[in-house]
């Protein structure tokens, strides 16, 4: 089984002001995901993110169902379209998730109920508007 594991919890979205905004996938349940979240040193969207930088990005997430495998789906929305974040979009999750205390390396598979943390870094690149 194939899951983005943004669709367990959140899409990040990051607008032409490269600022960012997190949403929750239409797939994923539950209200509390934004309190998971954090993006480079930033605690609460909106974050603005420096061109030519690196942006660490974490959340916890518990899954509503076992999975296999995991792919990341992460875009930016630019004039209103959706682009995918190079370098991410669309590749393996599986090396990005930890256990709960944000340490220990779990990978996949996943089992339904259990928490996991996914952490990540993005390129912020100077091709991107502001």
């Amino acid at each position: 089984m194939k899951i983005a594991i943004i669709a367990f919890v959140l899409c990040f979205i990051v607008l032409v002001n490269a600022e960012t905004r997190v949403q929750q996938c239409k797939q994923a349940k539950g209200d509390g995901y934004r309190q998971t979240i954090k993006v480079g040193n930033c605690r609460k969207p909106t974050c603005k993110l420096k061109k030519n930088s690196v942006v660490k990005g974490e959340f916890r997430f518990v899954p509503d169902r076992d999975a296999k495998t995991l792919t990341n789906a992460v875009n930016a929305h630019i004039a209103g379209i959706p682009f995918p974040f190079i370098g991410v979009d669309e590749t393996d999750a599986c090396d990005q998730i930890y256990n709960p205390d944000g340490e220990t390396k779990h990978g996949c598979p996943l089992k339904a109920g259990e928490e996991y943390v996914y952490k990540n870094q993005f390129e912020v690149l100077a091709l991107y508007p502001r």
